[in-house]
């Protein structure tokens, strides 16, 4: 579990279109952890709401950098950041997380984001434009005005390597013909949409294994319409069970008999809850997980995923 890190908005800017950047550093002054490429903060914002935003560089001269979309759906999360947030404001934060990783050691990179999708992508492009890596990016943006990252990530590929999508003047992008069956040896790192996403993963059953690393922040799994009935909880590690009543959230039962994971979003997007599953159906409501990696059922995510069956092993 990440310790709290106490930051203080030193810098917000506005890019573009509903865009902004903030910069942050410690509020004492302090250095900050180092973050890998791909990695995100976890901010928890004074009205009490939480939200993940992807980091644009590694903090090597102690500023964490962000990019806030002001979703016009938002339910006070950028919505908050973009009209309050100011130059000294203070903010809680876990961090930096890292759940999609580069993986220097491949032959080859594709780098896929859509919209806001793009930001994680840019601490990836800049270190392996650093490395003289194998990479390619397709940027998919609805309007051209909307690619406001293009400009800085261009110098960091070879010529012809960046490739903007704009769907107004092209149409959608069909994602079959934008990437090809990669290699073993390649990785194909995408964040974006959920329609995007998921239509990837679909893509990936035919790819060999361990391609496909996917960055989700919005949780949009919907649960069955199957009631849930009572379920004994064996705990193996410890040797305690209870029964799990119906409609009873997991990671509370768990929570109550003193032996819960640490939870962050409680929405199945953060990963921090992730618990050793030995034994029993489960319905995996995360979007940490690929389907893939879902099938294997052997972790769980107790604030979102529950069982299915009427008993169910955990390593705890």
């Amino acid at each position: 579990m990440h310790d709290a890190l106490c930051l203080e908005i030193r810098h917000h800017q506005a890019l573009g279109e509903r865009l902004y950047r903030l910069d942050l550093a410690a509020s004492d002054g302090a250095t900050l952890p180092p973050a890998a490429p791909g990695a995100h903060l976890a901010l928890t914002l004074p009205n009490g709401m939480m939200r993940h935003y992807s980091l644009l560089d590694g903090a090597d001269d102690g500023i964490y950098r962000i990019a806030v979309l002001h979703e016009r759906d938002s339910r006070g999360g950028s919505a908050w950041l973009a009209e309050h947030a100011m130059p000294g404001t203070r903010l809680t934060a876990s961090g930096p997380h890292d759940r999609f990783p580069l993986d220097e050691s491949a032959a080859h990179h594709c780098l896929v984001g859509a919209g806001i999708g793009i930001t994680p992508l840019v601490a990836m492009a800049r270190r392996l434009h650093a490395l003289d890596a194998s990479r390619e990016l397709h940027y998919l943006v609805r309007h051209r005005r909307q690619a406001l990252f293009a400009a800085a990530l261009a110098p960091l590929f070879p010529p012809g390597k960046l490739h903007l999508h704009v769907s107004s003047e092209h149409g959608r992008t069909r994602l079959d013909t934008l990437v090809n069956t990669p290699r073993a040896s390649t990785r194909v790192y995408a964040c974006g949409p959920a329609s995007l996403l998921d239509e990837l993963e679909c893509l990936a059953a035919d790819w060999p294994a361990g391609c496909l690393r996917l960055e989700r922040f919005h949780n949009d799994t919907v649960p069955s319409d199957a009631p849930q009935d009572a379920c004994e909880v064996i705990l193996e590690a410890s040797g305690r069970r209870f029964t799990l009543a119906p409609g009873q959230s997991l990671i509370d039962a768990l929570e109550v008999h003193g032996v819960a994971p640490p939870r962050l979003c409680c929405e199945g997007v953060c990963g921090t809850c992730a618990t050793p599953l030995l034994d029993g159906e489960v319905e995996h409501l995360d979007a940490v997980q690929s389907s893939a990696e879902k099938a294997l059922n052997d972790l769980i995510y107790p604030c979102v995923s529950r069982p299915r069956g009427p008993r169910l092993v955990l390593d705890l």
